[in-house]
């Protein structure tokens, strides 16, 4: 007989029913501490991910995303669309709808699924529908150009309670992927005015329909970061995933990212000259490239920038080899296509030949001069903008003053003088609004579908258009809206090619270089496939296939 048996047989009846209720509550209680371990969401769980980035939470808004890469990532996990990116197969797909397109190419229906809820058990409706297109990205106090233009001219109509039509005024190949916005809930935002929408509450604590809920607001921490804890959304109307809860910490810059290491599993938008400065034993480094470039681009409405022989001039003027090495990781490119070209005159670095287009386009220097001028003795001085990044990211900030002070050394030994600016991105924009400078060193993303429309269309030279460089030329304009006409891949990449040489010629822009970047992934997370992502939140479309080990 054990010591134990030898124990419990010396007690009296009472005892012994007392001390096995005392072992039952014991056992009970060490269990529901075990379980409570395995389930709570720490570092060393398989139910949470902690995503790192840089910048800042503001909006959990989908229509005003594109003012925060953050918000970007993860709006597109809390809400859904009409239509979602698929890099596995490099379409389209339905989303949370069906959907028709007439013969002519002009109307298209769509009709809401079944299922599909609000995160507050509210079932969506076509009111949403209506409320996110119509309402708020046609209205005029909606302050998102980009949204907006995509959208312009089209009328939206309500046929019934989960059907919605969209009547276009001419073909658009491109509209389709479009509609990829997040929904946002008529329920709960139909009474808060459109130009306080992005103040409103609700863009802190966000309802949404995709696969992940926003249980509380982002917090905003005393060393600069901001956090979300996202949890899964158990009545989500596609695959559900197997990760119950994602965490995003986004820092100011990219040192304070890289020095808060343990504190994150995963991290998007990696710069190659940071890799050498992370540990990366534990880490899986997935490349990835956007359809994305850097450019310098001329206000063709500029008085000293009217006249093609200048700008070809500046072009030609222009070595990229020498900017690449203060960029780092990156690859040259001279076309919209984002390849090289070198092959063609009009993109290969000659001085001499700047010179004499200079010289052609009534720029001359006078003896002892270093600053060329016209007959009417005005000096050939240009301001050349940018964006100021020193308070956010370090790395993009070195990239683009160095670029910046390339060109204006490689300008200056041609005789241009460059004036460099540099703003903040608020201020920026208005700068970019009124047009107001010589040349702009900005990027530019052509985003799904490589419309460029937005941003070479005579159209959009306006205070509220992505035309940085106000071009306008009808042949281009007619190749951009056959563009949208045709449904042809192979017919688009022949109009895609003629657009190119177009511009080239008229040299509107300096295309510079387009960067890589990378996704550095702990080896515990499996699944995860950046093949043919075109935004980095794209990383996250097969979510469902993700799994923690």
């Amino acid at each position: 007989m054990n010591l134990f048996s030898r124990t419990i047989k010396s007690f009296t009846r009472r005892e012994r029913w007392t001390s096995l209720l005392l072992l039952g509550i014991f056992t009970l209680s060490g269990g529901v501490l075990i379980w409570q371990s395995s389930q709570t969401p720490t570092g060393g769980s398989n139910k949470i991910l902690t995503e790192g980035g840089v910048g800042e939470i503001t909006h959990i808004n989908p229509v005003f995303t594109e003012f925060s890469e953050a918000d970007a990532d993860i709006s597109s996990l809390v809400f859904s669309g009409l239509v979602r990116y698929n890099p596995a197969t490099q379409t389209f797909d339905e989303d949370i709808a069906t959907h028709t397109l007439s013969e002519d190419h002009l109307v298209y229906t769509f009709t809401l699924k079944n299922d599909v809820f609000w995160h507050d058990g509210v079932e969506a409706s076509s009111d949403d529908i209506l409320f996110t297109f119509q309402t708020v990205i046609q209205s005029e106090e909606f302050e998102n150009p980009i949204l907006k233009s995509n959208f312009t001219g089209v009328k939206i109509e309500q046929q019934d309670t989960r059907t919605v039509t969209f009547t276009l005024n001419n073909p658009n190949a491109f509209f389709f992927t479009t509609l990829n916005v997040g929904l946002l809930p008529h329920h709960l935002l139909k009474d808060v005015p459109v130009a306080d929408l992005d103040t409103d509450e609700f863009n802190k604590m966000p309802i949404g329909t995709g696969p992940y809920t926003v249980p509380s607001p982002y917090e905003l921490h005393d060393d600069g970061s901001t956090s979300v804890s996202l949890a899964l959304n158990p009545e989500f109307y596609g695959e559900i995933p197997s990760i119950e809860n994602i965490r995003f910490v986004t820092y100011p810059t990219l040192e304070d990212l890289v020095a808060h290491r343990s504190n994150w599993g995963a991290a998007a938008r990696i710069p190659q000259d940071l890799l050498e400065e992370i540990d990366l034993d534990e880490l899986v480094v997935n490349r990835y490239e956007l359809p994305q470039y850097t450019a310098l681009f001329f206000n063709t409405d500029s008085a000293k920038l009217t006249r093609n022989k200048t700008r070809l001039a500046i072009g030609k003027a222009i070595n990229k080899e020498e900017i690449l090495e203060v960029v780092g990781s990156a690859k040259q490119i001279d076309t919209l296509l984002l390849d090289t070209a070198q092959e063609e005159w009009i993109h290969i670095y000659n001085q001499e030949e700047a010179q004499g287009a200079l010289f052609d386009a009534g720029w001359t220097l006078a003896e002892g001069e270093t600053i060329r001028s016209n007959e009417e003795g005005e000096k050939l001085s240009l301001r050349l903008v940018r964006r100021d990044f020193a308070a956010d990211n370090s790395v993009r900030e070195e990239s683009l003053a160095g670029t910046a002070e390339v060109i204006k050394q490689q300008l200056e030994d041609v005789g241009i003088e460059v004036v460099i600016e540099s703003y903040p991105n608020e201020v920026l924009q208005e700068v970019i609004a009124n047009r107001d400078y010589d040349m702009i060193l900005y990027g530019q993303n052509l985003g799904y579908n490589s419309d460029t429309f937005s941003f070479w269309h005579s159209s959009q030279a306006t205070s509220n258009g992505l035309n940085l460089s106000n071009y306008q030329n009808p042949k281009a304009d007619f190749v951009m809206e056959s563009l949208r006409d045709t449904f042809d891949p192979a017919e688009r990449e022949n109009l895609l090619g003629e657009l190119s040489k177009i511009i080239s010629t008229d040299v509107p822009a300096v295309f510079l270089f387009s960067t890589s970047n990378y996704y550095l992934v702990d080896l515990k997370i499996t699944g995860v496939n950046v093949e043919n992502i075109l935004h980095p939140k794209d990383r996250f479309s097969n979510i469902a296939d993700w799994k923690l080990n």
